[in-house]
């Protein structure tokens, strides 16, 4: 199999990636606002599956910071790994997956405000320091993965066939993975060791 340069990849999935932003950032604006300002969006910061959420990264930040941080990378990984190989899938997958943790961080975010942490710290010192790396991962992902669903089902690639699509695409997201572990790498080991101690001061 030959695959495709970096650079490459991304430059021709630009649009991709663009879009996948848009919807993991729209998903996490709409739910700060709902949570924020509305009654029924309050209703959602006592979800079961939030609190699970929480309470794991919890026990996780009270647990061996190697450990913790492999198990985050594991967790991204599958996560990021099951976009591209369920995008094929009308692209459900991905759009599902950017939107849920689009939404995850904005009732995190609007918890994180109505106890009384500024909002601005927040992100520019609880997520940006790790989220500069795990989010291009999660969006190169996720891009990859839409660009499966439309491609492989609605509209085949300019000159091919939906195999022919298919088999490109994957070249594509092949080409990709080892520039995904090392971000999503880099981003879970500051996430433990980094991220705790900029964070902390302002809880």
């Amino acid at each position: 199999m030959i695959f495709f340069p970096v650079k490459q990849v991304l430059r021709d999935n630009l649009s991709w990636i663009l879009m996948a932003f848009i919807i993991f950032m729209a998903s996490t604006v709409a739910f700060y606002m709902t949570t924020t300002i509305s009654p029924a969006g309050v209703e959602l910061t006592e979800d079961p599956q939030l609190e699970e959420m929480l309470g794991i990264f919890s026990m996780l930040l009270e647990a061996n910071s190697l450990v913790s941080a492999l198990l985050i990378f594991m967790n991204n990984f599958l996560s990021m790994a099951q976009m591209l190989i369920l995008g094929v899938i009308a692209g459900i997958s991905p759009l599902f997956t950017l939107g849920v943790n689009g939404a995850l961080i904005g009732v995190i975010l609007s918890i994180s405000v109505q106890e009384g942490v500024p909002l601005l710290p927040i992100v520019v010192l609880g997520i940006l320091p790790h989220g500069i790396f795990e989010l291009f991962a999660f969006f190169l992902c996720g891009a990859i993965g839409l660009k499966f669903g439309y491609h492989c089902i609605a509209s085949p690639l300019p000159g091919r066939n939906r195999m022919q699509s298919f088999r490109y695409i994957w070249k594509e997201a092949i080409s990709v993975i080892p520039l995904v572990v090392i971000l999503l790498l880099a981003a879970a080991f500051i996430e433990m060791l980094v991220t705790p101690h900029l964070i902390n001061p302002i809880l």
